[in-house]
């Protein structure tokens, strides 16, 4: 029943929370509050990323699971020795965090696997090819949403400037992540859309 409806009104699902979002963000009286609800959207965006495309996600069960924990090692080494990724410490806005690392982001690191692979396959179901392009989709994410993130205290850099070893690390890992996806059918559902939602929100907040 539940998937029924998600797959139905996913559009509606995916638009309609943040284009709320972005309104009480744009409000001063109302951005504090919706920040606090960043880890929130995010979870929500991934249940419904993994609603969306059932199909195919259970038969990745596996490697996506690997996705959640090596994800979570790298940023848990990245967030308290400084290696891979860089200096840097997360904010309190992205809600609970285990050993300085947000819950969240490991499952923001799946849902970014899934949703980008979804938007490569609109392309080419060619292995190699969606593995590397799927990877330069996230890493190019990574470098809009760095941008956001510092502005609005989601994470610090304990550095003057982000260093290019960050993307690389992201390309690498993200490549890593995609050589693990094997089982990827040659239709994939809407999932993608979550990359343009992001993206348009991204932009907008950085031109506030």
């Amino acid at each position: 029943m539940i998937s029924k409806f998600v797959k139905t009104n996913f559009i509606v699902l995916l638009l309609v929370p943040y284009l709320v979002g972005l309104i009480g963000i744009l409000l001063p009286i109302s951005r504090s509050f919706f920040l606090e609800l960043t880890p929130h959207m995010l979870l929500f965006s991934f249940l419904l990323v993994v609603i969306e495309e059932g199909k195919w996600i259970g038969r990745n069960s596996i490697p996506l699971s690997l996705i959640l924990i090596l994800s979570y090692g790298a940023e848990y080494v990245g967030v308290n020795y400084g290696y891979l990724f860089g200096d840097y410490t997360y904010g309190k806005s992205l809600g609970l965090k285990y050993l300085n690392v947000p819950l969240i982001i490991p499952i923001t690191w799946v849902m970014l696997s899934i949703s980008a692979r979804s938007l490569i396959n609109l392309l080419t179901n060619q292995y190699l090819v969606s593995v590397f392009l799927t990877a330069l989709v996230i890493t190019s994410y990574d470098f809009l949403l760095e941008q956001v993130a510092i502005r609005f205290g989601w994470w610090n850099w304990n550095q003057p400037d982000i260093p290019i070893f960050n993307y690389v690390c992201w390309f690498g890992l993200s490549f890593i992540f995609q050589l693990s996806i094997t089982n990827v059918p040659k239709i994939t559902g809407r999932s993608y859309g979550i990359i343009f939602v992001h993206i348009l929100f991204y932009w907008v907040l950085l031109l506030m």
